[in-house]
């Protein structure tokens, strides 16, 4: 059973083209609902953001699930300690990727490919997010071809631009707000799937 990759960010104001449509709201349901899904029953792999982690612990936490065997974070050394999350102290379940001769895209480009080669992945779901997204959706191809990708595009920002991109669009028989039922559907997960706690 493969791990799943969480591409997400909310979008920055002034970050154009990115923050026009970005829906903070819709970000933090569909993250929410992504780990409804999938916390105790598939590893989330994912390369962190301030303004997600929380998100995910806060959700570990409300399911009774174990953070540090749910998510499997990774994070590029080319920024401080300062930079990262609160969070990301409570709990033993990141690595650090050495930054690449201090060069910021050389740095994020190493700590992605090492994220993508350290398992085997049955989808990456993206949500909300800016530039990184299409950089994280194209060597995630590339490394794992098989794996499904899910662009949750009403969360806006780069996940929109990328299910144009793809052509992806939602099932008929599902609301566009349905992240649960989606995520369950796309992922191949029962609500029924024990959970690992």
């Amino acid at each position: 059973m493969g791990a799943i990759f969480l591409s997400a960010s909310v979008p920055l104001l002034g970050r154009s083209p990115f923050d026009q449509d970005c829906e903070p709201q819709m970000i933090q349901s569909a993250v929410s609902a992504l780990a409804t899904v999938a916390f105790g029953r598939k590893t989330i792999v994912w390369g962190g953001h301030p303004s997600i982690t929380p998100m995910l612990w806060a959700s570990a936490n409300d399911l009774g699930v174990e953070y540090a065997t749910a998510v499997s974070l990774f994070q590029s050394k080319f920024f401080s300690e300062e930079d990262f999350p609160q969070e990301n102290k409570n709990f033993a379940n990141v690595t650090y990727i050495d930054d690449v001769e201090g060069d910021l895209k050389k740095s994020l480009w190493a700590m992605r490919e090492a994220m993508f080669k350290s398992t085997d992945f049955d989808a990456a779901v993206f949500i909300g997010g800016m530039e990184g997204v299409n950089d994280e959706y194209s060597l995630f191809h590339a490394l794992q071809p098989k794996a499904k990708c899910i662009p949750i595009a009403v969360t806006g920002g780069a996940a929109r631009m990328l299910a144009v991109k793809l052509n992806y669009v939602l099932p008929v028989d599902l609301s566009p707000l349905d992240f649960i039922g989606l995520l369950y559907r796309e992922l191949a997960i029962s609500p029924i799937d024990p959970r690992t706690v």
